[in-house]
């Protein structure tokens, strides 16, 4: 299924893409607290992991951007012990790179290290969406639909930063419903691999595509179709990744004239 899927979705990738470069602020959210209110029980690095890890995700951190472990501590508002184990996991994961006079750097990628970026998240989200979407009740679809209501709401008000967060919240929320854990952990360590590109995703792709996709992928919930649900889950993520990749070469290309 997913080998269909995917050529699919390859048969409708665009040709051209805009050549603007996109970039992406920093600015760490100081709220890590669980919803449940277990902010006790979270050991201090666990806290600043997840909160580095969303900043990557939904691009607060841009690619070849360079942080230090004290500016991320005080963006955190935690000690700097705490963030050096959560950098350590992140580099081990290889979302966050450790330069020689020590500084931090958020990884650029070449088109073909996007392309198997690419190839990873279209195997690994389309199962995740392909077990979710046989487990989704009618609470569950509604849940989703007000997320992509506030999506909506974000573009009217052209706030990308928001547009952004409630992206991958939309999609995390889509991979949870499958019920596999170990399958969310390797999904969101792609993400945090991709997310700092999605501020590029903003100058061309994004506002061309406009969420179509993730309203057909809701409109197929809705009908019951999982298998056009599955397919339109697989074709936005190849689509987005492909524009990335088409503008990793055109820099490539660029820089080589």
């Amino acid at each position: 299924f997913f080998r269909r899927a995917t050529e699919r979705a390859h048969a409708r990738l665009p040709r051209r893409c805009a050549r603007t470069e996109g970039s992406a602020g920093v600015k760490l959210a100081r709220k890590t607290t669980p919803s449940n209110g277990a902010r006790a029980h979270v050991p201090l690095h666990d806290r600043a992991y997840t909160a580095i890890g969303t900043a990557l995700m939904t691009g607060r951190l841009a690619p070849g951007q360079s942080v230090t472990i004290r500016g991320l501590a005080t963006a955190l508002g935690i000690s700097p012990t705490p963030i050096r184990e959560a950098v350590r996991r992140l580099i081990a994961e290889g979302t966050l790179a450790l330069l020689a006079n020590r500084r931090l750097r958020v990884p650029t990628m070449t088109a073909a290290e996007l392309e198997e970026l690419r190839e990873i998240r279209l195997a690994l989200e389309g199962l995740a969406t392909d077990l979710a979407v046989k487990r989704m009740t009618a609470d569950d679809r509604a849940a989703l639909e007000r997320i992509d209501a506030a999506i909506v709401k974000a573009r009217g008000r052209s706030d990308v930063r928001r547009m952004m967060a409630e992206i991958q919240r939309f999609h995390h929320a889509v991979y949870r419903l499958a019920g596999r854990p170990a399958l969310m952990r390797l999904i969101e360590a792609q993400w945090r691999r991709s997310g700092p590109w999605i501020g590029e995703l903003f100058t061309g792709y994004a506002a061309r595509e406009r969420g179509q996709l993730r309203r057909r992928f809701l409109d197929a919930l809705a009908r019951g179709d999982h298998a056009e649900a599955c397919a339109t889950m697989v074709e936005d993520i190849s689509a987005a990744l492909a524009y990335l990749i088409e503008r990793a070469r055109a820099r490539a290309l660029k820089e080589i004239q």
